[in-house]
């Protein structure tokens, strides 16, 4: 920042430049090699990356400053090493800025846009609708498999654990299918015998990670602290099945080409 500049300036300079890369790189490598997302100089190469660019500039969100947060979004999503190069720059010797005025809410519109309407954040929040979906397919089925199998000389720690297991597996085809038809359509398997390959491959990968571990935990978290299989259920869903799912789909299921 130049010297001279008030404080006002200087808090939306420092904080906007905050935003900026928190909503458009965290908690990616990018949020921490990109100091400067508003201004300065950055190199990089032309061939294979900025050759790439969509230069059509129909497609930017603005014509104004925030259009540099969409080119600097769009040249590191295709991959491009880059070096800042510090830049200085003095005061206004003459007329009013436009930033504060003008273009403070259209950059930070602009910011929110490009992380909203991208791939990867769409299919995220696909996945977490579908994820919650199959939380409540795990947590109702749960229920369902234990008011059947439970009676007056039932294992509580025992039964929590098959009714989970069993819970589990409707989950784990609920999430596969909904998924293959919705979160990665662009990469939908249709053949019948790859789906049928892959969902083997999945279920396969979950039966340790996605049925059985959980399922002993939550035995084990039964015999310890008592029944609370609701709260469990939340524990191993949300902090296990959830992160593996979507490192097996992304790798594994729907790997792109």
């Amino acid at each position: 920042n130049p010297k001279g500049w008030g404080f006002k300036r200087v808090f939306l300079s420092e904080v906007g430049s905050m935003i900026a890369r928190l909503v458009m790189f965290f908690p990616f490598k990018n949020f921490f090699k990109v100091t400067d997302p508003t201004t300065g100089l950055k190199i990089t190469r032309v061939k294979g990356f900025t050759d790439h660019l969509n230069l059509d500039f129909s497609h930017l969100y603005t014509k104004s400053f925030g259009y540099k947060f969409q080119l600097l979004f769009e040249t590191l999503k295709l991959g491009a090493k880059f070096k800042e190069v510090p830049l200085q720059f003095g005061l206004r010797e003459t007329g009013e800025s436009k930033i504060e005025k003008q273009a403070t809410i259209e950059m930070l519109m602009v910011v929110f846009k490009i992380r909203w309407y991208d791939d990867f954040t769409q299919k995220f929040l696909k996945f977490g609708i579908i994820g919650g979906f199959g939380f409540v397919v795990n947590v109702v089925g749960a229920k369902v498999f234990k008011s059947i199998m439970i009676t007056p000389t039932s294992n509580l720690s025992y039964l929590n654990g098959i009714a989970n297991a069993m819970a589990s597996e409707l989950a784990i085809i609920s999430n596969f299918v909904f998924n293959n038809l919705w979160t990665f359509a662009a990469n939908k398997i249709t053949s019948p015998k790859i789906f049928i390959s892959k969902f083997i491959t999945f279920n396969l990968s979950s039966i340790v990670t996605g049925i059985v571990i959980p399922s002993v935990v939550i035995a084990i978290l039964t015999s310890i602290f008592g029944d609370y299989l609701f709260l469990y259920q939340i524990i191993v869903i949300f902090g296990l099945t959830i992160p593996l799912n979507w490192f097996v789909y992304n790798k594994f299921i729907w790997k792109k080409k």
